[in-house]
């Protein structure tokens, strides 16, 4: 089994918002393992959280799951979990709107800086996140 990077959607807590959808990248290792990298928390206190082998109740929230890339077999766990790990979590003043989103796409940008991923792949990967915190099912429009 080849390694894979998808990138996975949550439904929003405490409400299905698109502002609130939560995004990680979910990596599936050709030797079964994986793992989920992300940030959780709230601005100021935004924290990097890698979970190994995910519990899978988690997947009971996921909106969607986006395939990115199956990765070439000299991409090594640590990597992958190197880049993720030096991608800057923003808690600074001048970042309130930034979140797990953002995240998301900074992290991918990593990923493609070391040839774990295309830029297309990167492209096509955020398109497709934002397409999917778009589908917010508790966000209602007063016109």
């Amino acid at each position: 089994m080849a390694t894979t990077i998808s990138l996975v959607v949550f439904r929003g807590d405490p409400v299905d918002w698109a502002m609130y959808r939560h995004t990680a990248l979910h990596v599936q290792y050709a030797d079964g393992e994986d793992m989920i990298l992300h940030v959780t928390g709230a601005h100021p206190f935004f924290e990097y959280m890698p979970m190994d082998n995910h519990p899978k109740d988690l997947n009971l929230t996921i909106v969607a799951s986006i395939l990115i890339s199956t990765l070439p077999d000299w991409i090594t766990k640590s990597m992958i979990q190197n880049a993720c790990a030096a991608t800057p979590v923003r808690n600074d003043p001048r970042h309130t709107d930034w979140n797990c989103q953002n995240w998301v796409g900074e992290a991918l940008t990593r990923l493609v800086a070391i040839g774990c991923v295309t830029e297309t792949e990167r492209k096509s990967a955020v398109s497709q996140m934002v397409d999917a915190c778009l589908e917010a099912g508790d966000e209602t429009t007063d016109l």
